[in-house]
């Protein structure tokens, strides 16, 4: 079963995507919030480096048409084939490392995890999943002056 975590950071009354949504499919419909979070992060990960490679392909590309040089046209061309460069890969980030940091972010309150619109409190809390359930992500930003 497909579950979709939403992740929001609310500035005052404004509420934006702070992360595009993932869809999770858990192995078991019973998580503990710590679970929760480390499949969530895990996708988001994922999902990033997915668009983050298409978008830098795709810049690089433009990019690449537009200002191949002159001479890099003619030394392609004498060695057989003009070829476009290829865009780096997508950086490789620790996905245990960045669980970590969500887990003790959790800990620390930066950000809160909702489940059917209640606020979960601990790590080890644990959630029942069934169709609808709603799972959000919330970042708290203070706002500025107080």
């Amino acid at each position: 079963m497909e579950f979709v975590v939403h992740s929001y950071c609310l500035k005052g009354a404004r509420q934006e995507p702070l992360l595009p949504p993932v869809t999770l499919t858990p192995s078991s419909l019973t998580l503990t919030v710590a679970e929760l979070i480390r499949l969530t992060v895990a996708e988001q990960i994922a999902a990033l480096s997915v668009q983050h490679c298409l978008e830098q392909a795709s810049m690089r590309e433009v990019l690449d048409r537009q200002y191949l040089s002159e001479r890099e046209v003619l030394r392609q061309a004498s060695e057989g084939a003009v070829v476009m460069p290829q865009a780096s890969a997508a950086p490789d980030l620790d996905v245990g490392v960045e669980i970590e940091r969500a887990l003790k972010g959790f800990e620390a309150r930066a950000f809160r995890v909702l489940h059917n619109g209640v606020m979960l409190q601990s790590l080890a809390e644990t959630i029942e999943l069934s169709p609808p359930s709603t799972l959000a992500f919330i970042r708290l930003v203070p706002l500025i002056g107080g």
